[in-house]
């Protein structure tokens, strides 16, 4: 390189690159100034004294130029300016101004595109660094050190996507911009003090250094400049680490942690979340700031389709509650661009990965199973779910409830960020009619000791009439609140979905959560019985048809009969074996404890005798339990025996009315008591359901045996601690029927779920097609077997209750007149079912309309008293 490239070099790229950045950044320096300065009662003040000057400036020009006087003196100049002109000495001067203006011309001419080549450049990079700078609430100065760095790291960062890295770029600009919100956050009288001048700028007189307090911040302020910080990403979580180094001295710590005090509420970046004080870790080598957040990048791209939709939609109109067109197609190029944004090479690979696990991984439950589901429902009986409201399929509500859950994620994080909770927008989930928020917290997070106070303020910020539920676990805070759009769930596709392998032959599910994954109800030696709790219309007994229904698609009824009692009415009725629609699984006739406590008494002593019979079989084979005797005498194998019996309590209230030697003989609450205790090992297992959790109601002896629980909505909050005890889950703030939790698996894995809807027409024609694939089955025993077994010579079988049942139950849709006309046909079973979901889930009998609800209430009660006369 010459001299001549040299100069080159310098005069025409760093000398005009370097006067735009100075030009620049005096300019961001003026803008900030302006800034901090602008006061809008002060410009309109500046704008009408500037009108002001300008009117009179106006009037007084106009009077000027209108005066005789200054018409002639304007003459006189114009005609002394052109004699001057004309003169030779004028002309000379002017040539000799032209030539030094001509070279002035092909100076500009030269040097001009090589400035404004400079000017582009910088202005427009740095306009948007400017612009970013704002943002981030840094400095210019800063934010330019952030993106020019990470751009000239480029290709080493991209080479750490081969070691597994996810956002190896975010990594690296968001730990400088850490580090850079650090140093904006100091006051500016500690760097000063580096510098050696005071507040004012005056420098420390005869070389002194200050007070002691001015030498303690300068410690502080080199402090701060040596901190470090680090974002790392990879093996599905983001963690991330500001550490600010201690100094020597105990004051000056004191001084650098309460420059830190609060510092991490301010730092708010995507899957971060620190603490809010930092915490001193001498082993660290300072004050730690730490996160650990999860993260995969597969679910951060999002979907695609999902990002479209029609902005002219009815639903997108203001008037409709949306926020207008163009607010929507704002929304539409948002997500575009976040999506292109977060389009990387290992989010791509998460999501092929993601697709090929599901459609090609072998379901692994077989590899250690006992049993293996069987396919056992025609699922073509049962038709494609629809919202009855809507009419719309499952499909179409989810995206729907899922664009209303997303514009509310920003209101929930800003409610909990009211009452001090912060925490990383983790994920959100839709399902039934409910919306949950997830959020990682931080691993000092402040939570309060009762969380009422803090869903009835949820509630009122966000604005909605339900309280939501609010849950923590796992170092997550989950907000689950009413959404306004109801997503069916489709029984088909959970028993499509469910695994092949069992460890248990009573492997049913309640429901799927809001990911669509299928809720467990499995009873054997580890959770041998449950107990399900729900207030009336809230979809207790459909959740039990569906734990029992999907039970019944995995096994044959040579490996398990089920027996059904009901407390209060005749739900079960349609499950005999005598009737239209024969279930093969049904151990006995039915229960009504309602109309026939004798029987239901008796079904429970039986269970209890059935208890004690195979324990003695057991002892005398030398065995433990049924499926070791199963194994050992397979031709004399044993069914396992499931009691479905529903509102229990109803049955344990009527031991009252037992004098004491019946009440030894025949007590319900004992039999209870013996079966949860005993029965574990011999295959005899519970799935008791109350509508009300009132300790009244249910007798602690019974609870302290059965650990499983699952619950729908109750009624009052302390029925929540019974429901679900230490699980701080507030059921009684449910609000949508079919939705439950469930603590199977223990409250610290509570899953929260929604049951799908199975009519009374559906479930005849899966008994019927149960029956088709194994046959028509007799009870195991009869009625009167087992009434005599239990009673003895006390039981006559012509006072026995027996009546007969309609050959078609009415269903919800029945017309008061179909009711009618069932009473008057069948009126015993009418009257011992007067109080079952047949009457009081009558579409008509609940008519939204007060005057005909009552009326046609008013007719059916009149109409079992006619028959009961």
């Amino acid at each position: 390189m010459n001299s001549n490239d040299f100069y080159t070099i310098i005069f025409q790229w760093v000398l005009p690159f370097a006067t735009m950045i100075g030009l620049y950044v005096l300019l961001t320096k003026y803008l900030n100034s302006v800034y901090e300065r602008m006061d809008i009662e002060i410009i309109w003040k500046r704008v009408i004294q500037i009108a002001i000057v300008i009117g009179l400036l106006t009037v007084g020009w106009y009077f000027i130029t209108h005066q005789e006087w200054f018409k002639n003196a304007v003459f006189y100049t114009k005609s002394g300016a052109e004699w001057v002109g004309n003169t030779e000495q004028a002309k000379a001067a002017g040539q000799f101004a032209n030539s030094y203006w001509q070279r002035f011309l092909q100076f500009l001419l030269y040097w001009i595109p090589v400035y404004f080549r400079a000017f582009v450049v910088v202005w427009v990079v740095s306009t948007f660094i400017y612009i970013r700078s704002l943002m981030w609430r840094v400095s210019f100065i800063r934010g330019a050190n952030i993106i020019i760095s990470t751009a000239l790291v480029y290709p080493f960062l991209s080479l750490k996507y081969l070691f597994g890295y996810q956002t190896p770029f975010f990594d690296f600009l968001q730990s400088r911009l850490l580090i850079a919100k650090l140093k904006e956050n100091l006051n500016d009288s500690y760097f000063k003090a580096i510098q050696g001048v005071d507040d004012k700028g005056q420098k420390f007189e005869a070389g002194i250094g200050g007070t002691v307090q001015i030498q303690r911040y300068k410690a502080t302020a080199i402090a701060i400049k040596r901190t470090r910080a680090k974002v790392t990403t990879a093996g599905g979580s983001r963690r991330a680490e500001l550490i600010t180094k201690n100094s020597r001295e105990t004051d000056t710590d004191k001084l650098i942690e309460q420059s830190l005090q609060g510092f991490g509420k301010r730092l708010v970046a995507p899957s971060i979340r620190f603490q809010d004080n930092p915490i001193l870790n001498a082993d660290r080598g300072g004050f730690v700031f730490d996160s650990d957040v999860s993260y995969k990048a597969g679910d951060e791209l999002g979907s695609w389709l999902g990002i479209f939709s029609n902005p002219l939609a009815d639903g997108e109109k203001i008037s409709n509650g949306g926020q207008g067109v163009f607010h929507a197609i704002k929304n539409l190029y948002d997500g575009v661009f976040k999506y292109m944004l977060h389009l990387s090479p290992v989010a791509v690979s998460e999501r092929l990965i993601s697709r090929a696990k599901e459609l090609f991984t072998p379901d692994r439950t077989l590899d250690n199973a006992k049993y293996v589901a069987q396919s056992n429902l025609d699922l073509s009986l049962i038709p494609k779910p629809v919202d009855p409201e809507t009419g719309n399929d499952k499909e179409t509500q989810m995206k729907i409830a899922m664009k209303v859950a997303q514009e509310r994620i920003s209101e929930v994080t800003n409610a909990l960020n009211i009452f001090d909770i912060s925490g990383v927008f983790y994920k959100l989930m839709v399902g039934g009619n409910t919306a949950i928020y997830e959020y990682t917290l931080t691993r000092t997070a402040d939570l309060p000791n009762d969380f009422r106070k803090l869903q009835e303020g949820l509630s009122q910020i966000l604005k909605t009439k339900d309280l939501p539920i609010i849950e923590v676990k796992a170092g997550k805070i989950s907000v689950a609140m009413v959404n306004g759009v109801n997503i069916p769930v489709d029984f088909r596709d959970m028993i499509q979905n469910r695994k092949k392998g069992m460890n248990t032959i009573i492997s049913g599910m309640a429901g799927v959560d809001a990911l669509g994954n299928n809720i467990y109800v499995e009873l054997g030696d580890m959770l041998p019985h449950i107990m399900l709790f729900g207030a009336t219309g809230f979809g207790k007994t459909v959740t039990i048809f569906n734990i029992a229904y999907s039970i019944m698609s995995a096994v044959d009824p040579s490996m398990l009969r089920i027996q059904y009692i009901d407390g209060k009415g005749n739900s079960f009725e349609f499950m005999r074996n005598d009737r239209n629609h024969p279930n093969p699984f049904t151990y006995a006739q039915p229960a009504n404890a309602s109309g026939d406590i004798e029987y239901a008494r008796a079904l429970l002593k039986h269970f209890e005798r059935e208890t004690r019979r195979r324990i003695e079989l057991f002892g005398e084979e030398g065995v433990s339990k049924l499926a070791v005797y199963n194994q050992k005498f397979p031709d004399k194998a044993l069914y396992e025996i499931l009691v479905i019996c529903d509102e229990f309590s109803a049955i344990t209230d009527l031991d009252k009315t037992l004098n004491y030697e019946d009440s030894v003989e025949y007590g319900t609450v004992d039999t209870f008591e013996y079966i949860a205790k005993m029965a574990r090992s011999v295959g005899i297992h519970l799935l008791l359901a109350n509508q009300t959790a009132r300790k009244e109601k249910v007798p602690g002896r019974i609870t302290a045996n059965i650990a499983g629980r699952v619950s729908l909505k109750v009624n009052e909050p302390i029925e929540s601690d019974i429901a679900l005890p230490d699980s701080k889950i507030p059921v009684h703030l449910i609000q949508q029927a079919g939705e439950f939790y469930s603590t199977l698996n223990g409250i610290r894995n509570a899953e929260h779920g929604n049951s799908p809807f199975l009519s009374d027409d559906t479930m005849n024609d899966l008994n019927d097609g149960l029956t088709k694939k194994f046959g028509a089955r007799d009870y195991v025993v009869t009625r009167e077997e087992v009434m005599r077994e239990i009673y003895g010579d006390k039981f006559k079988e012509e006072e026995a209750y027996n009546y007969d049942i309609p050959d078609t139950i009415p269903n919800a849709e029945a017309s008061i007149d179909e009711l009618v006309e069932t009473i008057s046909k069948y009126p015993e079973w009418a009257v011992a079912n007067k109080d079952s979901a047949v009457f009081t889930r009558n579409k008509n009998v609940n008519a939204d309309n007060l005057k005909e609800r009552r009326e046609n209430k008013k007719i059916i009660q009149d109409a079992i008293k006619q028959v009961t006369r």
